[in-house]
């Protein structure tokens, strides 16, 4: 199912409340008290506790979104094999009408159920207009309104309705060959978000088990140096690189969703993916 705007809203207010409550949780216990000079967690518990808040935000309105995203490409891409089927139908000598209801028992995905509605309700009120038009709005998709316009105009064409219909179904598949070019040359882009996170992890890592834990075990220091190791707290710097990790993984996902959908909480889902190969690169390497 497509599930709309009021919908989406209600999701965010729910998964945005837990988080919250959770996270008072983690306060109210005592888990987590901001102290200066350091204002973010040193201990990787309380870290892991508060991104799993994040993660409580953020991952049903991910799964909303991205089963959404998944509803619309089926709509565009199943748009021209229905109207091939209903132009085969009529060529067949079936009528236009019983060509729809034949339509409406096959598998187009999302558009079937709503083609099968519209079928009904024709039927029901003889609303021929009111019935298609509310098929092509029910599909969201810009294509399914033009769809809808298209049969309206072929079926008042009379004659010519085959003209129609064939020039309609090279101009959706056009559309549909457009939009799965379009996915393949920005798929390279959405892979270069991953990796990107993996590098910023390994230098993070480098950083931390390379260079400064070995600075501060050292038991001496040149004295031409004016370091002083014990100012060097390493779980202070294992969390700022952890959080500057989850943050270029949360807006790096979210640039992906842009990248390939043109709409920035489709990339929720790569957010909650990055966001978890990070605690799994730090709970193995960096622990």
């Amino acid at each position: 199912m497509y599930f709309k705007q009021k919908y989406r809203r209600f999701i965010w207010a729910v998964s945005v409340g837990v988080a919250a409550a959770i996270f008072s949780l983690i306060i109210i216990q005592g888990l987590y008290r901001p102290q200066s000079p350091y204002i973010i967690p040193l201990n990787m518990t309380v870290n892991y506790a508060i991104v799993l808040c994040i993660l409580v935000a953020i991952i049903p309105p991910a799964i909303v979104e991205y089963n959404n995203d998944r509803w619309l490409k089926q709509v565009d891409k199943n748009i021209p094999l229905f109207l091939m089927d209903v132009t085969e139908s009529i060529r067949s000598g079936i009528p236009m009408l019983r060509a729809l209801e034949l339509a409406s028992k096959r598998d187009y995905g999302p558009i079937s159920k709503n083609l099968e509605t519209a079928v009904v309700n024709f039927n029901l009120t003889s609303d021929l207009d009111g019935s298609l038009n509310w098929f092509g709005n029910s599909l969201i998709r810009p294509n399914g309104k033009r769809v809808s316009t298209i049969l309206l105009e072929a079926y008042k064409s009379g004659g010519r309705m085959l003209d129609v219909l064939e020039t309609s179904i090279n101009m959706f598949t056009s559309i549909d060959e457009y939009r799965v070019e379009k996915e393949s040359n920005v798929a390279p882009y959405v892979i270069l978000v991953y990796v990107s996170s993996l590098i910023f992890l390994f230098i993070g890592w480098t950083i931390i088990a390379q260079f400064l834990t070995p600075l501060t075990t050292q038991k001496a220091i040149s004295s031409t140096t004016n370091i002083n190791i014990k100012a060097l707290d390493i779980s202070y710097y294992k969390s700022i690189i952890f959080w500057a990790a989850i943050v270029e993984g949360l807006l790096g996902g979210l640039v992906a969703g842009k990248i390939t959908s043109s709409k920035i909480f489709s990339g929720l889902i790569h957010s909650v993916l990055l966001i978890v190969i990070t605690i799994v690169f730090y709970s193995l390497f960096l622990s």
